[in-house]
């Protein structure tokens, strides 16, 4: 392989490489704002402690709860006091009735925050709208960044993929074609056909198997040892994989569509009808004397 050629392959190197970095750096903006959603609690507050325990048994199987924590009237108000520093104690607010308190907080994933109708439809089931409080304004607020977010993350890897599967084929195609014309003229033989193929062949695979496997197997080395979080969706691996294999496919048929056209401009094939009468071309030396 040819300096040039190991250039091409380090050039998709680096693009399948910066395509992962640019699509990590996007998915810890996701990943930050998922987080910002799962610091929005939902609280209940139960006048009635007997619907207590039936909230907390229907709570439970609920897959994507990160923690359920139920406070007493009683310490609900000391925390309520602490928190905010009232001026009061607990002798001063002995005659108040307060109401029970069920605080619910979300794992940071997509498909947990997508249970959180569920559990509003179970809180409802026992407690009053009014007595639930589902922060909806911050929480909606975020998520609209965060669907603005996905459309573009999305937006992007399309792109991209389009971006890499164009500059794949074309610095093939740029490559073999550079290597045409600096052997052009010469006179070539059969060993030299079958080199010519072999290698390209070897070219072919290269492409396909060195720069993103590469690039996956840094990426996943990283997560391996714990360098960073695995948070890329997997579909994003297959976009990857993708862009390559259509690549190698069309650069394969092109070339292969190419060196045949070359080869019958080398080597026209004559075409002969058998019942096409034949032509007498008579020469100057063979024409009669007038």
């Amino acid at each position: 392989m040819t300096t040039r050629f190991f250039l091409v392959i380090f050039m998709l190197l680096a693009l399948f490489g910066g395509w992962l970095y640019v699509g990590y750096e996007s998915s810890l903006s996701h990943q930050a704002k998922l987080e910002a959603l799962s610091k929005l609690p939902i609280y209940a507050y139960v006048a009635d402690t007997t619907q207590v325990s039936l909230i907390l048994a229907e709570l439970k199987p609920i897959q994507g709860i990160k923690g359920v924590i139920h406070d007493t009237a009683e310490q609900a108000s000391k925390e309520l006091i602490t928190a905010y520093d009232l001026p009061l104690n607990e002798n001063m607010i002995s005659d108040y009735d307060f109401p029970d308190v069920i605080t619910i907080t979300l794992e940071p994933t997509t498909q947990a925050l997508q249970t959180k109708p569920l559990i509003l439809d179970i809180l409802r089931a026992h407690v009053k709208e009014a007595d639930i409080d589902s922060q909806a304004s911050a929480y909606n607020a975020i998520s609209d960044e965060l669907k603005v977010a996905n459309r573009r993350i999305i937006g992007f890897h399309i792109f991209a993929a389009i971006l890499l599967l164009l500059i794949f084929v074309f610095s093939r195609l740029s490559f073999e074609l550079h290597t045409l014309l600096l052997s052009k003229g010469r006179t070539h033989t059969v060993v030299d056909n079958i080199r010519h193929r072999k290698q390209g062949i070897e070219h072919t695979w290269a492409m396909l198997l060195v720069p993103l496997p590469i690039t996956l197997l840094g990426y996943f080395g990283f997560v391996y040892f714990k360098q960073m979080a695995q948070l890329l969706p997997y579909w994003v691996f297959l976009v990857q994989a993708a862009a390559a294999f259509v690549g190698t496919l069309i650069t394969h048929f092109t070339l292969h569509t190419f060196e045949q056209e070359v080869a019958l401009a080398e080597k026209p094939v004559m075409v002969i009808n058998p019942h096409a009468k034949p032509t007498i071309i008579e020469t100057e030396d063979e024409a009669p004397d007038s």
